[in-house]
């Protein structure tokens, strides 16, 4: 194929393994993780992505975490508390970054440019949040100077949903079905076990308050259907407006972590890769049109790689964080992607949206659909608040 062009290995990432816990609802009352803190879940992954990844231990120099909420239980620096938790030697370093809902994808693309400098090597990436014990809008004091490119009520990001549903005229009956069909995918993945191999089982507590294992995303709805989500009111512009709580990615607490090193690292330790990361982008774009990020951060990314032969019509799955039902249509049509190879195991809408977690899960998600569909190239996106995109493409090794 024209992309397959010889690479440095000393200065080509590799992911060799990826995990994530199953996605919580941040829920009081019934959110499976209610009794668990953040970092425990933190550390679940990092140490399951190091066993499944059979790397040696000694060898991880840095830990990079995604968190946006990064006090209480995932304050201190929580890639460093989580590691230590994990077990990692005291040499492997740690450190938290944030850009919002894209922070543990922008983890692994800070990792990857490491490697591709010929700077640090072997890391553990990924990301954590914890909704219920510390949820998005608490604790924020933006200054209102930062303010005066956008207003106020772009902070909100389902007022910046809205704005883009009514911009391009994508009907709430068009979200709802969309909505539907990312819980229908994502219950046939779960039925048929396609998430088992990503999952980290960890333990939790049922609405009942018992000890379980967690073992599935609690989220996705096999019941709902189009006439249930026609009855909700809209969650953001009462009266008015056409995006609800269905086509809303729920509030959500999870983890996810991903190991990654240079390919002549993994070939002295004898690690078979699942993919090499072959190009990354980040950009800005309007705080109001914050839901196309995805669109600016996969043009500028393709731009990066089409000195390699690579154009959209190579990639064979995408994994667009569906943030809202209205944002992920937007990109699909703006991009002109193949509905069909969308999030072909159900998107955020069902699985869940645990902000700083949700880029490592979607390229778990994805990496795990390449590997069983024997699939080439792959690419996971995201919008971020504040008016960011950001994106991964991915190669099958």
């Amino acid at each position: 194929m024209t992309h397959r062009v010889t690479m440095d290995p000393a200065t080509t990432p590799v992911i060799v393994a990826c995990c994530r816990t199953a996605i919580g609802r941040a829920h009081p009352e019934r959110g499976l993780f209610r009794h668990v803190r953040g970092d425990e879940l933190a550390a679940a992954v990092i140490a399951a992505a190091v066993e499944r990844s059979g790397v040696d231990p000694s060898t991880v120099e840095d830990v990079v975490f995604g968190a946006t909420q990064q006090r209480g239980e995932l304050g201190a620096n929580v890639a460093r508390t989580a590691a230590l938790m994990a077990g990692l030697p005291l040499a492997a370093a740690g450190t938290t970054v944030n850009r919002l809902c894209g922070s543990s994808l922008q983890s692994l693309a800070q990792a990857c440019h490491a490697i591709a400098a010929g700077a640090e090597n072997v890391q553990v990436v990924g990301g954590v949040e914890h909704m219920h014990h510390l949820p998005m809008d608490s604790g924020i004091d933006v200054h209102p100077r930062a303010l005066a490119r956008t207003s106020r009520g772009m902070l909100s990001m389902g007022l910046t949903a809205e704005h883009l549903a009514a911009l391009h005229g994508i009907e709430r009956h068009r979200q709802e079905e969309f909505a539907l069909e990312s819980h229908r995918r994502a219950a046939l993945a779960d039925d048929a076990g396609l998430f088992d191999d990503e999952i980290v089982r960890v333990i939790g507590h049922d609405a009942a308050g018992a000890v379980v294992e967690v073992v599935s995303d609690q989220s996705i709805r096999r019941d709902t259907s189009l006439e249930a989500m026609a009855a909700l009111e809209p969650a953001f512009l009462p009266r008015l407006g056409s995006i609800t709580a269905a086509t809303s990615a729920p509030v959500s607490d999870g983890a996810a972590a991903l190991v990654v090193m240079s390919q002549a690292e993994a070939d002295r330790q004898g690690l078979r890769p699942l993919a090499r990361v072959i190009g990354t982008a980040a950009v800005g774009v309007p705080p109001a049109l914050m839901g196309t990020g995805p669109v600016a951060a996969t043009r500028k990314l393709l731009h990066r790689v089409a000195a390699r032969g690579i154009t959209l019509a190579d990639v064979g799955l995408v994994e667009l964080n569906e943030a809202f039902a209205a944002q992920a249509i937007h990109c699909i049509d703006a991009l002109r992607l193949d509905a069909t190879r969308v999030n072909v195991r159900g998107g955020s809408l069902a699985i869940g949206h645990p902000l700083g977690a949700s880029g490592a899960r979607i390229a778990t998600t994805l990496l795990h659909a390449m590997h069983d569909g024997g699939v080439d190239l792959g690419l996971a996106t995201m919008c971020i608040g504040l008016g960011q995109g950001i994106a991964v493409l991915f190669e099958s090794v």
